[in-house]
This record gives C-alpha cells, sequence and structure tokens, in this order.
C-alpha cells in the first residue's frame, strides 16, 4: 500500500511538474497585458478603419513588396509574442514628411517612409511598430478622448462607431495618435509594453528601444526645427530614457547600442600596392591604421582578427584613456589595447612602407580612434546628458 501511495505520489508530483513547466513556457513567451473580458475589439477596428480610410486617402501609400514584406513579418512576430490574437494589426506604409508612425484603434498602423530610411536596423524598426502596438493594446487614443471628454469608455466607443455625429471627435481622436499627443503616463505604458515584446519576441533586441530614442531626441536638441515624428512632442525624455535603461538593467542587458546601430563600424580591406599588400583597417569609413606584408592570405587572417578584436571592445562610452599603446624595444614591436583586450600587435616590418614606427603608427591610431569616438557622442549629445 505505501508502496503504491509513493508511486502515486511520484506521478502526481511528475504530472505537476510537467504542469508548471508547460505553463511557465506559455507565460514567458506572451507578455502579461491585462484585457478587459468587456472590451469589444470589433468596435474598436470599426473606428480604426474609418479613421485608416481617412489616412489612405491623404497620403500617397509605398508600394515596395520587401518593405511591406519585412513590415508584416515583424507585425506578425510582435503579435504573437503579445498573446492579443484579437487584434487584427495592418500595418501600412505611407509617404509622410518624417520619420513618423501612428496607430488607430483596432490595429491599424501607418510607418512613414522616412522611417523605414531612419532606422538603422530591424531591431529598431521592431522598437517602433512595439511601441505604437502599445498604444493599441492599451487602447490609449480612445481613453484620453475619454478623459477630456468625461465619458465612460463604452459611451465613448458607442459615439465613435455610430458615424457621422462622430465626426467631430474622430477627427480629434486621429489628432492625438497622428501628432503623438498622448499623456506621459501612456507614453511610459507603451515604452514598456514595447520592451516588454522586444524581450519576449528573442528575435529583435531590446536596446533597440534606446538607440531609436536617443538619437531622435539628439537630433532635436541639434536640430530643434525638424520634424523628428514619433517623440517630437514629448518634454520628458531624459526621465524616459532613464526608465528604459532601469528595464535592460533589471533585465541584465548591456548597454551594447552596436548590436542595433551602424555606430562604430569596423570594416578591413587588403589592397595591392606595387609588390606589396596592404590592409587598411577602417572605422565608420575613415582609415585608422594599415600595415603590409608579402602573403596576401597571411594578411587576411589577421586583418580579420584585427577587427573582430575591435568589434568585441568598442563601444560609445569608451574613453580615451582606455586606449593604450605600448612597445617592445628589444623587438621593436608595438601593440594597441583597449582595456584589457589586445587589438594588434605590429612588426617594423608591418609599417616599413609607412617611414613610422610601430610604435608611432599605433600612436596614431589611438588618436584617430578618440576623434572618431568624440565625434559620436557630440552627434548624439543625449548620451553626454545619460551617460
Amino acid at each position: 500500500m505505501h508502496k503504491n501511495l509513493l508511486l502515486s505520489w511520484k506521478h502526481n508530483n511528475r504530472v505537476s511538474a510537467v504542469v508548471m513547466i508547460i505553463v511557465f513556457t506559455i507565460l514567458f513567451f506572451m507578455v502579461t497585458l491585462p484585457v478587459s473580458a468587456e472590451r469589444d475589439f470589433k468596435k474598436e477596428e470599426k473606428i480604426g478603419r474609418k479613421i485608416a480610410a481617412r489616412i489612405e486617402k491623404q497620403y500617397e501609400p509605398v508600394e515596395d513588396d520587401e518593405l511591406i514584406r519585412k513590415v508584416q513579418q515583424i507585425g506578425e512576430h510582435l503579435k504573437e509574442v503579445s498573446g492579443i490574437a484579437e487584434i487584427n494589426y495592418q500595418f501600412k506604409i505611407i509617404e509622410r514628411e518624417g520619420p513618423n508612425a501612428f496607430a488607430f484603434p483596432g490595429g491599424f498602423i501607418f510607418l512613414t517612409a522616412d522611417l523605414l530610411d531612419y532606422v538603422q536596423s530591424d531591431d529598431e524598426l521592431a522598437a517602433v511598430m512595439a511601441h505604437e502596438m502599445g498604444h493599441v493594446i492599451h487602447q490609449h487614443s480612445i481613453k484620453q478622448l475619454k478623459d477630456s471628454k468625461k465619458l465612460k469608455l463604452v459611451e465613448l466607443i458607442t459615439i465613435l462607431v455610430t458615424g457621422d455625429p462622430a465626426l467631430g471627435i474622430l477627427s480629434e481622436l486621429t489628432g492625438i495618435t497622428i501628432l503623438n499627443a498622448y499623456r506621459r503616463e501612456y507614453e511610459e505604458e507603451a515604452d514598456f509594453t514595447a520592451l516588454e515584446l522586444l524581450y519576449k519576441s528573442r528575435l529583435y533586441h531590446p536596446i533597440a528601444l534606446l538607440t531609436y530614442f536617443e538619437r531622435v531626441n539628439s537630433e532635436k536638441i541639434l536640430k530643434p526645427d525638424i520634424r523628428m515624428g514619433i517623440f517630437q512632442t514629448h518634454p520628458d525624455v531624459e526621465y524616459r530614457i532613464k526608465k528604459i535603461k532601469e528595464y535592460l538593467s533589471e533585465h541584465n542587458i548591456p548597454l551594447n547600442r552596436r548590436l542595433t546601430t551602424n555606430y562604430l563600424r569596423v570594416t578591413g580591406d587588403v589592397q595591392k600596392e606595387g609588390q606589396v599588400f596592404v590592409v587598411y583597417i577602417l572605422l565608420n569609413e575613415e582609415p585608422v591604421l594599415s600595415f603590409s606584408g608579402n602573403e596576401e592570405e597571411m594578411l587576411r587572417v589577421k586583418m580579420t582578427n584585427v577587427v573582430s578584436n575591435f568589434d568585441h571592445v568598442l563601444r560609445l562610452d569608451l574613453e580615451a584613456y582606455e586606449i593604450t599603446v605600448n612597445s617592445s624595444e628589444a623587438e621593436q614591436c608595438a601593440s594597441l589595447s583597449i582595456g584589457n583586450k589586445m587589438i594588434v600587435s605590429l612588426t617594423p616590418e608591418e609599417v616599413q612602407f609607412q617611414e613610422l614606427t610601430s610604435f608611432e603608427v599605433l600612436q596614431k591610431a589611438k588618436d584617430i580612434i578618440a576623434r572618431i569616438l568624440w565625434r559620436m557622442k557630440l552627434a548624439l549629445p543625449i548620451l553626454l546628458l545619460n551617460p
């Protein structure tokens, strides 16, 4: 009897464990987003469809199959991890000045062609789309209009659905979304939802929301007359950046901005010059250092290693003092390191065509890297305010 009880207990515990694993897995890959049982998705879609029809009449659609397919794929994946199947998202690309995106009830999301040119990765595009999806998921435009009209949510939705009497209110709703005139708490909620969707997606990096946000607001600081769309009307830039960084820190996500941008791109090239082959290492397409040799294949291997070494340690917050150059008098070699990582070592033979010592070549490279880093920081002043 005891044996049977023990077997039964073990079986039940195994079943419970399996159930718990399944439940945990489902919860892990879905963002926990509160949805009211009384929510009428069909009515929201009707409202959004009315507004979308106006937008489509006002702006020319972009008919680029590759871009449309990319946007649809990103949107479908983000919808899947949101766990809300009832929202039928429709993503449209339109010709409208400035990088911008706006979302209407029911999942109608418009992206400008300038936005797709402006983002530096699919991750950043996904971040913007996820932010707009957050507004749809949480009914922000309708809720904000409800607050101003002092109506119940159900009453407002009914008015918006009914037709002509709602035309004035419908225009107000359109204005809230196109002008991105959301209240601070709604923007924060959309930011958080975007981070959750990106994190759960496992395809798009959450730091993309930070890099896009920082770049847009840096340009806003440098060029206040230029319309920067999605974040242009929000005064709480530093606070929201702080909250995004807190989220990344809580989830142990390093602030490697190069993952989702083309910042500090390291490339290498080999060219035949006379009787030798010369390697050029470039940072943001600017030559940083060069070295030569007679064996092309060996030089290509070394070039690949140098590029890889740079890629592992370069970051926007790198300080000039972290870049060091050391020399060996005995061997007349010199090496360049960043932190504890040696990036490259050069012999006198590898730099003889430059009429400089190995140390001088690498010291020059250090100075160029430091200048490029400083220029990057000046181009992104938000980083100086929020390091």
